[in-house]
């Protein structure tokens, strides 16, 4: 668990480093796979609030890997670190990280 943590931790401060050596604006810049997700309020979210930071790509290439806790932490993280998402949009980008993106698990998996 800590050691999830850490990686976790260490991923936006990696996401953030990239932010804050940007000089200007970001264009939106999607990968295919970015692409591929279906549309909804979580979606529009991500482009909004967190390509500000980085290409979409830098959160798909997560998929699979975190549940939904993890996910959730994952944004409070980010906001704590200056993304502009909504107290209230917080639940909304998590229940759709882990909708499209999330862990899947199987009846047998704990």
């Amino acid at each position: 668990m800590r050691v999830s943590r850490v990686l976790l931790v260490a991923a936006c401060l990696i996401a953030c480093a990239a932010c804050a050596a940007r000089q200007a604006a970001p264009a939106v810049s999607r990968t295919a796979e970015a692409e591929a997700l279906p549309d909804g309020p979580g979606k529009r979210l991500l482009e909004t609030h967190c390509n500000w930071c980085h290409d979409l790509g830098e959160v798909t290439k997560f998929r699979g890997y975190y549940n939904r806790a993890q996910w959730r932490d994952l944004v409070i993280t980010m906001v704590e670190y200056g993304a502009k998402v909504d107290k209230g949009d917080v639940e909304v980008l998590a229940d759709y990280l882990v909708q499209h993106l999330g862990r899947k698990t199987t009846s047998s998996s704990p």
